[in-house]
């Protein structure tokens, strides 16, 4: 009996499969592949199809010419037509190997006017020196929607820096928030939310971004909810879905009360990607009488007890907001001020070496500089801001924050533009993060050297 109703159950589900499949659309990709993290022996890949039943992925060890090993995940289409996101977690890879792969719906070939190839990092702990790389920074990625966006001038810019950006060859992306902008009509509702992160993903100028290198990502107000939100917004759990949907950091299986940051390791650096909305207090509080926070005690005894462990010769701190500027009103730790000197503080007692700010979310790129911390640390701290990429620029040439004297001479770039950080040097000691701001069309604008010895603490 129980196999005459297995049966009866598959030919139906075959007879419903079918009927389907006369009138559906054909299958396509909306958006990606992009590349998410990748370790030693594991790379995660990300991609959005349309009326797929099947989407597969075959990879090998470029130019082995060996069997394709496959991975498959299976949809059972409805007549929604809505498309799926689906992450392919390869792994069992080779070491410090590049590889080749491609996609499949319904067993047919997807084609791509450029090549589809991922890396694993190297073993050298041991064994060598620290491999050189480099790594892009930005923030602030606004696509254009005439319906939903503001009457006048459209405050998205080109998005032909996106292709800049896929020109300038790294290793990995870092989208340091904004990366989403939800509009008022999109973050009312959960439908709008969904609407907004899939019209910004299938940006097609996009795509060879998300194929060119991996991501790592994190939030800030905009993809988060509405303009300077903070914990008390109302639809946070479907900004957290959505954002673990759409990307695919090291840590993907977020718990809800814990927000979205996690830590990543690459080479001798070491990433404390920082979630600066799902605990923040609001910013207007006045901590006179309120000690208010953006990281919340959880997170931020995570932070101490993270940096404190590491071993890496660079450690970058990266949040939404502004960590180090002290000559600002706008939304940032400026305003909370107690958080950030005790995180300063605890830098400096606990002689941590390597320290350095990567933030975004002003709409201008500078280099802030607390020479304060010297005496006591060994060392500056810096905070390099990255903003922005598509979003329109700030404000701030003429107001009196373009005179900050906190600012590194020559850094401040106030139109679309995005960094690329290299690391190098032959051996510990003597390694050095390079910063380089591009513009729109991927011309240099500025560059800044900061040696391993310039952010040696005192012992």
């Amino acid at each position: 009996m129980k196999q005459k109703i297995s049966g009866i159950l598959f030919m139906a589900f075959v007879a419903v499969s079918t009927a389907l499949g006369q009138t559906k659309t054909p299958a396509r990709i909306v958006a990606g592949p992009m590349l998410g993290y990748s370790t030693h022996i594991e790379c995660a890949i990300w991609v959005q199809t349309l009326n797929a039943n099947e989407t597969s992925i075959q990879y090998r060890v470029l130019g082995s010419n060996g069997a394709w090993q496959n991975e498959v995940n299976f949809n059972f289409v409805t007549s929604k037509n809505k498309p799926q996101a689906y992450k392919f977690y390869l792994s069992e890879l080779e070491m410090g190997k590049t590889y080749e792969y491609q996609i499949l719906l319904d067993g047919i070939l997807q084609k791509f006017p450029y090549p589809l190839q991922f890396k694993t990092q190297e073993l050298w702990e041991w064994r060598k020196s620290a491999p050189d790389f480099s790594f892009l920074a930005g923030s602030c990625l606004y696509i254009n929607d005439s319906a939903y966006d503001r009457p006048g001038v459209p405050y998205g810019k080109s998005t032909d820096i996106l292709n800049s950006m896929a020109n300038t060859s790294s290793d990995f992306m870092l989208w340091l928030g904004d990366n989403v902008y939800m509009r008022e009509a999109d973050y009312s509702s959960v439908s709008g939310m969904e609407r907004r992160y899939l019209h910004t993903r299938s940006e097609p100028k996009l795509q060879p971004l998300l194929a060119k290198m991996n991501h790592y990502a994190i939030w800030d107000d905009h993809d988060y909810g509405d303009n300077d939100a903070n914990k008390t917004f109302e639809h946070k759990l479907t900004s957290h879905n959505l954002f673990s949907e759409y990307w695919v950091n090291r840590s993907s299986n977020y718990l809800y009360e814990d927000g979205i940051y996690f830590s990543f390791k690459h080479s001798d650096a070491e990433f404390f990607m920082l979630d600066n909305r799902w605990f923040r207090d609001e910013s207007n509080l006045n901590e006179q009488f309120f000690s208010k926070t953006q990281l919340g005690a959880k997170q931020l005894d995570w932070l101490k007890n993270k940096v404190t462990h590491s071993k890496a010769v660079f450690k970058f701190v990266c949040v939404g907001g502004q960590f180090l500027n002290e000559h600002t009103n706008k939304e940032s730790f400026n305003l909370y001020k107690k958080e950030r000197q005790e995180i300063i503080q605890f830098i400096v007692e606990q002689k941590i070496s390597g320290v350095v700010f990567l933030t975004g979310d002003r709409h201008h790129t500078e280099l802030i500089k607390n020479d304060d911390v010297k005496e006591k640390l060994g060392y500056s701290l810096y905070d390099l801001t990255s903003s922005s990429i598509t979003a329109g620029p700030s404000s701030i040439v003429g107001s009196d924050e373009e005179k900050n004297p906190m600012r590194v001479a020559n850094t401040l770039t106030a139109e679309n533009n995005f960094c690329q950080i290299k690391i190098s040097g032959k051996k510990k000691g003597e390694r050095q993060l390079e910063i380089s701001n591009y513009d729109a069309k991927g011309m240099v604008k500025w560059g800044f050297v900061i040696k391993e010895s310039d952010l040696k603490a005192k012992k």
